[in-house]
């Protein structure tokens, strides 16, 4: 924000030397590039006492659009009580040509291993940051993948931007007080970011119950929503269950009921079952044809959505095998990331090796095995497809091609011990049976 040198003065009157268009004042009209207007307004930089100052700082009866304050209107990102005195200071100031320019804003994005200094943060869009990296171009990201998020706004995101340091720095527990102190204050999409990384920080914490509390509230959030919450699934759950798993199952009964037909229920269903399930409660097992069968909206076909799906189908698909339920494997193995979609083929490999009961059924069994272990080789269930893929070999009569898998899946250079044995256990009983590799 810059201020006009030795503007002129009329106190009756529109002023209406040109200059006034271009710069200074006008007391009843209207200054269209800088300066200030009591009655008019400012349409480029400035303050406006009765108008709306669309394009920077400061707006006394509207609305500042881009900027951080606005003491009647909306303010973009904190709350206006605290900045009263500033505002009326800086506006004096201006008009006796002693304020300063306005500096540049220059946010920090460090995203994985990418660092974007000089940033402009601009909004929040179905769960990814949205920024401007400094050579302009127009950059997303989701928030769980962000390791800082420095913002050039002072006020509370001087809190914010001291949480953020505290978590990148392993230290969520410090970081939480000064996100929660952050979430208080903000508004518009920054409540749905801050309490996203605050959801985080619990998580890292250990803290279940309040990351799951702010899990609810980005699910239910305008600018983040499933998407943003189905990456930011609590991972430490504790085994053994607590005062803390109580409380995060009694938030999500709460909010289940709240709203039975809201968008975000599948998803809070999906985090209530993965608590019951990794903290061995019986009603996971009630639970699970439920999840098994959900189908997973576009925006939350997250790797973590579907890990927790995993075991619901393996649980309904453990006994007698219905269509429906290997309809339901067939849709995941079609949505899913290509992270967990190995184990998914594994698990349709199993299902249909254990109910085999031609030769043609056998033979598709191996697919999904086959499938694993050639397009995954270079991950650890590779191995375990060559070992699905050599059982079904056995079972078709050829022990010596069986064989050769097995040596091939105990050459695997990601074997896992799991893996290692079941092979081992394998290759033994075939040669026990005068089975040698070609």
């Amino acid at each position: 924000m810059t201020c006009p040198d030795n503007p002129p003065v009329h106190t009756s009157g529109a002023y209406h030397d040109p200059g006034s268009r271009a710069a200074g004042f006008s007391l009843r009209g209207e200054s269209r590039a800088a300066g200030f207007s009591l009655r008019g307004e400012s349409r480029a930089a400035g303050f406006s006492l009765r108008g709306e100052y669309p394009a920077a700082d400061f707006s006394l009866r509207g609305e500042s659009r881009a900027a951080d304050f606005s003491l009647r209107g909306v303010p973009r990102g904190l709350k206006p009580a605290a900045l009263r005195v500033m505002v009326r200071s800086t506006m004096i100031a201006c008009m006796l040509g002693l304020a300063p320019t306005t500096s540049v804003r220059a946010d920090q994005i460090v995203m994985n291993k990418t660092n974007y200094p000089g940033a402009k943060i601009v909004g929040l869009q179905e769960g990814r940051l949205q920024f401007r990296s400094a050579d302009g171009n127009l950059q997303t990201a989701w928030l769980h993948d962000l390791k800082l998020i420095n913002v050039d706004r002072g006020g509370i995101f001087d809190d914010f931007n001291q949480a953020e340091r505290f978590f990148a720095g392993d230290e969520p527990d410090r970081a939480i007080l000064r996100y929660r102190r952050t979430l208080r204050l903000s508004e518009d999409f920054w409540t749905d970011l801050i309490a996203a990384r605050l959801t985080l920080a619990c998580d890292a914490a250990k803290q279940l119950d309040t990351a799951v509390l702010n899990l609810t509230r980005v699910a239910n959030g305008r600018f983040a929503g499933p998407p943003a919450a189905a990456r930011l699934i609590p991972k430490e759950i504790p085994a053994k269950g607590g005062k803390r798993v109580v409380r995060a199952l009694e938030q999500l009964h709460a909010a289940l009921a709240k709203d039975p037909d809201a968008p975000q229920q599948a998803l809070l269903k999906l985090v209530r079952y993965e608590i019951l399930q990794r903290t061995g409660d019986r009603r996971a097992i009630q639970a699970a044809p439920e999840i098994a069968a959900m189908s997973i909206p576009p925006s939350a076909r997250s790797q973590r959505v579907y890990a927790i799906q995993l075991p619901a189908l393996q649980e309904v698909l453990s006994d007698d095998v219905e269509p429906a339920e290997l309809s339901s494997l067939d849709h995941a193995i079609r949505d899913c990331p290509d992270e967990v979609l190995p184990s998914f083929l594994l698990l349709k490999g199993q299902t249909l090796l254990r109910t085999a009961a031609t030769r043609e059924e056998i033979i598709r069994a191996s697919w999904p095995f086959l499938r694993v272990a050639i397009h995954f080789r270079n991950d650890s269930r590779a191995a375990k497809g060559l070992y699905g893929a050599a059982l079904a070999l056995e079972r078709l009569g050829r022990p010596d091609k069986a064989v050769e898998l097995l040596q091939e899946c105990l050459g695997h250079k990601l074997l896992t011990p799991q893996t290692q044995s079941l092979a081992e256990t394998a290759r033994a009983r075939l040669h026990a049976a005068g089975a040698s590799p070609d």
